[in-house]
């Protein structure tokens, strides 16, 4: 029997309501040499980037990574549970809008980044129109995505035992292995300049950091009796082996807004 589609704008608004700032607490713990998915992300924009748009920004930890005395971050997410954590931690500006229709002037920005936006915001061919249309000439487009590749059969034993107590795959309204990308990118204006991916890995000390990385997978067809009892089978884990990562491999996709500036630079 075909299961039922998802209704993802009301599954998501849920998530959000419930578990604002979820995903920040679980990427800013997930490292690869020390840095988080923010901090290579990050590292994207140019330092003569003076105004950036953080999309899908969550309780603003791009933000908070990007900030400079020069600069104007501007974060924006349909969820107002999320926006309102962000307002407490930094005064914005925050937008609550669409990022299919950002209340932006033509080529009024340097920079757009968004952490998980490419997968979540559909159809992608809109947001990144809509990109598009905010960069000025020379402006910078970097997002980042999870993915499969470059993660090793070794770093899958922990998240294949989590994923076995759950009865499903953790799932996203976009795709991300699968797609390029590019192929989005025509009409609007944009280039690739950049594919990259990277190994980052959560380690699970207690309870709660069980508890955080299980509520932090969009599981719309999971029952809370399955999280709970993948919860508990990574409690039982670090109770034996005190130390168990989670391995979790990011992509980071860069693009120019075709035109010239002086301001336009290569990604680090």
């Amino acid at each position: 029997m075909a299961k039922p589609p998802i209704d993802w704008a009301a599954y998501l608004a849920a998530f959000h309501a419930h578990r604002p700032g979820i995903t920040e607490r679980v990427l800013q713990r997930t490292l690869s040499g020390g840095h988080t998915p923010y901090r290579w992300l990050a590292r994207a924009v140019s330092p003569r980037a003076h105004r950036v748009v953080d999309v899908a920004c969550g309780t603003g930890a791009m933000g908070r990574e990007l900030a400079r005395p020069d600069r104007t971050v501007i974060g924006v997410s349909l969820s107002t549970d999320e926006l309102r954590l962000a307002r407490r931690k930094t005064p914005g500006p925050w937008l609550c809008a669409d990022a299919r229709a950002l209340p932006l002037a033509d080529g009024s920005v340097d920079a757009v980044v968004s952490m998980m936006g490419a997968i979540v915001v559909q159809p992608v061919e809109e947001f990144f129109a809509e990109v598009g249309r905010v960069l000025r000439p020379g402006g910078m487009f970097a997002f980042m995505a999870p993915t499969v590749v470059p993660l090793h059969p070794r770093d899958l034993a922990t998240s294949l035992g989590v994923v076995a107590r759950l009865r499903s795959l953790p799932r996203f309204p976009g795709p991300t292995e699968i797609t390029g990308y590019v192929p989005a990118l025509v009409g609007t204006g944009l280039r690739k300049v950049e594919d990259a991916r990277e190994r980052y890995h959560f380690a699970v000390r207690t309870a709660q950091d069980a508890v955080d990385v299980v509520d932090a997978l969009y599981l719309p067809l999971t029952t809370a009796e399955r999280r709970e009892r993948a919860v508990a089978w990574l409690v039982e884990r670090t109770e034996r082996d005190e130390d168990v990562r989670i391995s979790i491999a990011m992509r980071r996709f860069v693009a120019l807004k075709q035109g010239t500036s002086p301001e336009a630079t290569p990604p680090a």
